[in-house]
């Protein structure tokens, strides 16, 4: 059996300016999209795009990698 977690927070990176912040993950399906919260006020949604997760907000362009993703294996037997 193996079980897949992710992070609760991610990277998020601003494009113009290489200007980078950690979000919260309000919401996420891998290789689809990913809604998070910054600064506890900014709702932003971003779409796979085929290598990352990309958005716009306020005129802005973002992308991400995502939240960290850890996958562990484990037997039947614990």
């Amino acid at each position: 059996m193996s079980n897949i977690r992710y992070g609760e927070t991610c990277i998020i990176t601003e494009t113009a300016r290489n200007k980078t912040v950690e979000a919260v993950v309000q919401d996420f399906k891998e290789r689809d999209r990913l809604t998070v919260i910054v600064n506890k006020a900014i709702k932003l949604q971003l779409k796979w795009n085929g290598q990352c997760y990309e958005g716009r907000a306020a005129g802005m362009d973002f992308i991400s990698d995502g939240p960290k993703v850890t996958k562990s294996q484990t037997s039947i037997r614990g």
